[in-house]
């Protein structure tokens, strides 16, 4: 089982999505913290034996037995993902358009919350 290794991916990268916010790219924040949040999620996965894909934290996570709280970060998260990357997730302009600061702090506040959670779980 490689737990651990999913674990230390999914907080480069949320590394990664802090650093995006220092930069002002707001979007690639949200996605990168959605995307650690699911590295967390398939390390816990993976250490259950289970073989539970997908882009959805929340179902990767409500398939582990996640409690309430962290199942609602997961659903936080998880209607970043299509938005902070395409255009075509609204009427007009871009993802860039439509992400903040705040917004992206809450999607890493998030995606650390699920990591700890999951690392305590982990052991």
């Amino acid at each position: 089982m490689r737990a651990k290794e999913w674990i230390q991916q999914a907080k480069r990268t949320i590394s990664s999505a802090e650093h995006s916010t220092e930069g002002g790219f707001f979007e690639d924040a949200c996605f990168l913290a959605h995307h650690g949040a699911l590295l967390a999620a398939i390390a816990l996965a993976t250490r259950k034996a289970m073989a539970e894909t997908g882009m959805s934290v929340y179902y990767i996570l409500s398939k582990t037995g996640a409690e309430k709280e962290l199942l609602h970060r997961a659903r936080v998260l998880d209607t970043l993902y299509l938005p902070s990357r395409f255009p075509y997730c609204f009427d007009r302009g871009t993802p860039k358009d439509y992400f903040d600061e705040e917004t992206a702090k809450e999607a890493i506040g998030h995606a650390k919350a699920i990591v700890e959670r999951v690392e305590e779980e982990l052991g």
